[in-house]
């Protein structure tokens, strides 16, 4: 008996240590597993295109705590200066759960011209991705100027290629100053034709130029032209005050409160000096300055016309794609049944505002209601995105095979001066029967009653009676209502998008909003036409529309002719004259006399005769 018990007890403490030798496993593979996420390593450049002397940011970044892990730099001496390093770590607690950042950031110099790369980097066993660089010779309009306390420096990235009108024109500013200058403003051009945008947030670094240290601020903004021709894109302009050279200042008498603040040891304390952060501000207590003002150079650009081989579609853009929310998603359509898809357009080089909304014809056998669309417009600091984003609602009516067209948007490639389109394929999807009561059937015949008033057939004893029919009554009432309330939601997201011409919508009810908008616009009008501004006009003319139908506003000029009753020819040839080449005047007298009194009554048409993909030209007034 008692060997028994020493069995059972050498059997349990077996036992018991194979657990723990499962769970200590265990707890390395999950450590194993975490570790490299928990310790992720990333790195990025602030630029990626720099000049000869010029000084950049890397930024490595490591996830996990904090600990006093350093990235190995070594690497980095043999194309680069290491000037020096800056460490911070941030914390971030969402909903309870912490989460740490250890960032360092190097200021780096290039040691020579050429394509660089900066090299894989190790930090606590972890490495970061190479990342190419290009370091160029420093323009000669910067090197002309190098001698200068403050200058500045700007170029359009054409690259000697064409530029159509409504194409996005990179302009880069660039502000050089050094220690003599205390406040300032830059102002960015205001060419006439053409709309200015900034992009991002401002760039600093230094730099040297001729053997000078140089303090660097670098905007970035994209110019768009309204208008074919010649471009006259005038200087940008810096004013500001910089500090008087000592020799001047000693030749100047100084006040007690002078005497007394150059030797406290408030003398260079940041606050009393008011950097480049807005408008000018003469400090009573700062060091004595002079103004300044000095001017980039002008540049000259031809802006050519939209070529005749753009087709309807007018989007000048680098790059176009589409996406589709059925492709990472297909749908399982069932008969009458609603399924959405959502189709994203986003155009490199060109804004959101240029980017029409996508019109498409319902497939045979289904209905298609449109929802409003999304725009957004991003940015990588050198580069505009615009996107645009629009759901459409899918309800079949019969099973079978679907056939979804393909949608296709033209474009003009820019980089290669081309016609160019983009397309989403087509669809085929088998779409299956309904749930009970998607397609109403007709109720069971009630059982018949002889004349003599006697009973019907009883049900013969091999079938007793069962409670099916009821249960299917049930379930096909239920799909039925079902099937109702679908088509009333349906109807009602319809209704909501009819122009308020339609039938089913009340005569004559305007709000106060777009009355006063109604008169906003004839008032903008009235003074287009006065001053013979064509652009103006067309804003005018389509915020006029937006106000008469606001549910659903015509987006171009032509859209706006198949609209109204009269005044077509003066709308066409306003529209011609916008993007003419011959640069021929534009009379607006007769248009204000057409149009005075608002826009005549509608057409009798379907908002399918909208222009398909038009340019947005009259967003910009």
């Amino acid at each position: 008996m008692k060997m028994r018990v020493d069995h059972t007890t050498r059997l349990l403490g077996w036992t018991s240590h194979l657990t723990h030798i499962v769970i200590g496993l265990a707890l390395v593979l999950l450590l194993a597993v975490a570790t490299p996420g928990m310790a992720a390593v990333r790195a990025s450049l602030d630029r990626s295109v720099v000049y000869e002397g010029d000084t950049f940011t890397l930024t490595i970044e490591r996830d996990g705590p904090s600990s006093r892990l350093q990235p190995d730099l070594g690497p980095l001496k043999k194309d680069f200066e290491v000037l020096g390093t800056q460490t911070s770590t941030r914390v971030t607690i969402i909903n309870g759960r912490r989460s740490d950042t250890t960032r360092w950031q190097v200021q780096l110099q290039p040691r020579r011209l050429g394509q660089l790369r900066v090299p894989s980097l190790e930090v606590g066993g972890e490495k970061t991705s190479p990342i190419p660089l290009t370091v160029s010779e420093a323009p000669q309009q910067t090197t002309a100027r190098a001698g200068r306390h403050v200058f500045i420096e700007t170029e359009t990235a054409t690259r000697g290629k064409p530029v159509y009108v409504q194409q996005q024109i990179p302009y880069t500013l660039r502000l050089f100053y050094d220690d003599r200058l205390q406040a300032g403003e830059i102002q960015a051009p205001e060419p006439e034709n053409a709309v200015v945008e900034r992009l991002g947030e401002d760039r600093r670094y230094d730099t040297v130029r001729d053997g000078r240290q140089y303090h660097v601020i670098e905007r970035n903004y994209v110019i768009s032209p309204e208008k074919s021709g010649d471009l006259h894109i005038p200087p940008a302009s810096f004013r500001g005050r910089i500090a008087l050279p000592q020799a001047a200042r000693a030749r100047r008498p100084r006040s007690p409160m002078e005497e007394f603040l150059e030797n406290s040891p408030f003398a260079n304390d940041p606050f009393f000096r008011n950097r480049l952060g807005g408008g000018l501000f003469d400090d009573p207590f700062a060091r004595p300055t002079q103004p300044v003002h000095v001017r980039g150079r002008a540049i000259d650009l031809t802006i050519k016309p939209r070529p005749a081989a753009a087709g309807q579609n007018w989007l000048p853009a680098e790059a176009v794609t589409l996406t589709d929310s059925w492709t990472e998603d297909p749908p399982q359509l069932k008969v009458g049944e609603p399924v959405s898809r959502t189709i994203t357009l986003q155009a490199r080089g060109l804004s959101a505002s240029q980017i029409p909304d996508l019109r498409l014809a319902a497939p045979a056998g289904a209905r298609i209601y449109p929802e409003a669309s999304q725009q957004e417009n991003r940015t990588d600091g050198q580069t505009i995105y615009g996107v645009r984003r629009q759901t459409f609602t899918y309800i079949p009516g019969a099973p079978g095979t679907l056939e979804v067209p393909p949608i296709t948007v033209d474009w003009w490639d820019t980089r290669h001066d081309q016609p160019a389109s983009t397309t989403l394929p087509a669809w085929q999807i088998e779409v299956l029967p309904g749930a009970p009561g998607s397609s109403p059937a007709a109720p069971p015949p009630a059982p018949a009653t002889h004349a003599s008033g006697a009973k019907p057939e009883t049900t013969p004893a091999s079938q007793p009676p069962s409670t099916t029919p009821v249960t299917t009554w049930l379930l096909a009432a239920g799909g039925a209502l079902l099937a109702v309330v679908l088509l009333a939601a349906a109807w009602a997201r319809y209704a909501r998008r009819r122009p308020p011409g339609h039938p089913s919508n009340a005569p004559g009810r305007r709000q106060a909003t777009d009355r006063a908008k109604r008169k906003a616009a004839l008032r903008a009008l009235q003074q287009a036409c006065a001053g013979n501004h064509r652009r103006a006009a067309a804003q005018a003319l389509l915020d006029l529309a937006r106000a008469e139908w606001p549910d659903d506003p015509p987006r171009s000029l032509g859209a706006l002719a198949a609209r109204i009753a009269t005044g077509q020819p003066l709308l066409l040839e306003l529209d011609r004259s916008l993007y003419a080449a011959d640069g021929r005047t534009w009379n607006g007298a007769a248009l204000w006399d057409a149009f005075r009194h608002g826009l005549p009554e509608e057409r009798h048409h379907p908002p399918a005769q909208d222009d398909v993909l038009n340019p947005l030209y009259p967003q910009h007034p």
